[in-house]
């Protein structure tokens, strides 16, 4: 029988598919990984990786193991959450979300959660892609499209607007712009197209058949923070651009919503920690949806 202690580093390469950075998850060498990886293919008798170029991928054995290691390390999980529950504070819960709604809007309104619950320990990882639950790179997380996934409990979160915004000094240098066809002649900022990580991110073409783009961003913040120097107009969400007093909202009436999904693992979904960081965004956006929609002062 194989050392049960060998499937973190088994489900760690096989998440991150290089040995290098399963051992820098795991807080070790590249050689204590490789070193657990061959006792559990001993014990088993069977490859359970094949190594490419660009990193390790699972053998059909290794495919076999995979579902059967994913569920005991879920009751794993379900059992420290029910024990530090019960003995101490709720611990440790990892939040994954696109950058703008972490950033610009989740991370500054989590006091109320840890007045509520002073045990809890919150990791949010906020950035421009996607952040997978099915890799373990979080618990939770916030998606820009709803997944289809069935391993994955999915619920719309909110609804939100996005607007078009330029600095008063850009439009003091410019045209005025009084309707859609003004927009044609200016400057404009958006995404990296060929790094999109989700279609919901083309939103210039909803205003403008042939933009002039002169600032490319993977980041939204970034995109702000260009159209706030004067490089020109950018689609921002109305939480991030309404309340910046150096942006200037143009053609209110033109306007695109979107909406943002909230996703766990469903064995995890009835984790205490869980729920309690789940509830208390959600509750969160349906409290603030005059700003998600940008119908706030």
């Amino acid at each position: 029988m194989f050392d049960w202690n060998d499937l973190r580093f088994f489900l760690e390469l096989q998440r991150s598919g290089r040995l290098l950075t399963a051992a820098q998850r795991l807080k070790t060498t590249h050689a204590t990984v490789a070193r657990h990886i061959e006792a559990i293919e001993k014990s088993l008798g069977t490859a359970l990786f094949v190594q490419h170029a660009h990193g390790y991928e699972l053998t059909p054995s290794g495919e076999a193991l995979l579902k059967h290691a994913e569920a005991m390390e879920n009751v794993a999980l379900l059992a420290e959450d029910e024990l530090t529950h019960t003995a101490a504070p709720l611990g440790k819960i990892r939040l994954g979300v696109a950058e703008g709604l972490g950033v610009m809007f989740l991370a500054g309104r989590m006091g109320g959660l840890f007045e509520r619950y002073p045990g809890l320990e919150v990791e949010l990882v906020a950035v421009p892609r996607f952040v997978s639950i099915l890799n373990r790179e979080a618990e939770i997380s916030i998606h820009l499209e709803r997944p289809s996934v069935d391993q994955l409990v999915t619920r719309k979160l909110t609804d939100y607007r996005l607007a078009l915004y330029a600095s008063r000094a850009y439009l003091d240098r410019h045209p005025p712009i009084e309707k859609r066809e003004d927009l044609a002649t200016h400057a404009w900022i958006d995404y990296v197209d060929d790094l999109l990580f989700s279609q919901e991110l083309k939103l210039l073409s909803s205003f403008c058949r042939n933009p002039k783009v002169v600032f490319h961003s993977t980041s939204v913040i970034a995109q702000h923070h260009a159209a706030r120097s004067g490089l020109g107009i950018a689609v921002l969400p109305c939480f991030m651009a309404a309340s910046d007093p150096q942006l200037v909202p143009l053609l209110p009436g033109e306007r695109i919503q979107r909406s943002y999904w909230i996703s766990s693992r469903r064995e995890l979904h009835k984790s205490v920690r869980l729920r309690v960081l789940w509830d208390y965004v959600v509750e969160l956006c349906a409290r603030e949806q005059k700003l998600l929609l940008g119908e706030s002062n």
